[in-house]
């Protein structure tokens, strides 16, 4: 390919524009029921390929899985608002993902605050609801907690410590058909 065909390409297509994740737009043009089968066919194709990385890579696949998901994260949360507050940022993350990823944080009975101090740790629970990872590896007859629920680990890590500043850690502490726990341990 010549320089000057990549060249003249790159001089279409540039512009100053800049798009940020809250100005794309919430509603799916065309509607989703006519790209329901691509869809579809992008979620067995995301789970074959996490299955062929499984079996090439064997653990080391989370490890891939969760550090790609953290710079993904780290890249769309650099248009959030910075914000200190964890429990803030947790809400503007869960608001601007409804659709992909649907989590409220959640605490034990016992507990008066999200935010728990315990054993020299500092965490917060998430329950993930509606997720288009369960929803894959269930499409695939693949196991929960692998390396693509890895992915959406490294995601929420990323997309934390882009808004906060601060190192985090995700756990899973349960997953389920219809809903998970996880568990975010602040740094």
């Amino acid at each position: 390919m010549a320089a000057s065909y990549v060249d003249e390409l790159h001089e279409r297509f540039s512009t100053d524009i800049s798009y940020k994740s809250e100005d794309v737009p919430l509603n799916c043009v065309p509607p989703v029921k006519e790209v329901e089968a691509t869809l579809h066919g992008v979620m067995k194709l995301n789970g074959l390929v996490i299955r062929s990385l499984e079996e090439i890579a064997g653990r080391g696949a989370n490890a891939v899985t969760f550090r790609a998901g953290k710079k993904f994260g780290h890249e769309v949360a650099k248009y959030f608002q910075k914000r200190e507050d964890i429990e803030d940022a947790l809400h503007e993350l869960s608001d601007l993902l409804q659709g992909q990823y649907s989590f409220e944080v959640w605490k034990p009975a016992d507990s008066d605050t999200f935010l728990i101090e315990e054993g020299g740790e500092r965490f917060i629970y998430l329950v993930f609801h509606d997720c288009i990872v369960r929803q894959t590896l269930r499409r695939n007859g693949q196991e929960q907690a692998g390396p693509l629920c890895q992915t959406l680990c490294g995601y929420v890590v990323g997309a934390i410590e882009e808004i906060t500043g601060k190192r985090a850690k995700l756990e899973i502490k349960h997953t389920g058909p219809n809903a998970c726990l996880k568990k975010l341990i602040l740094k």
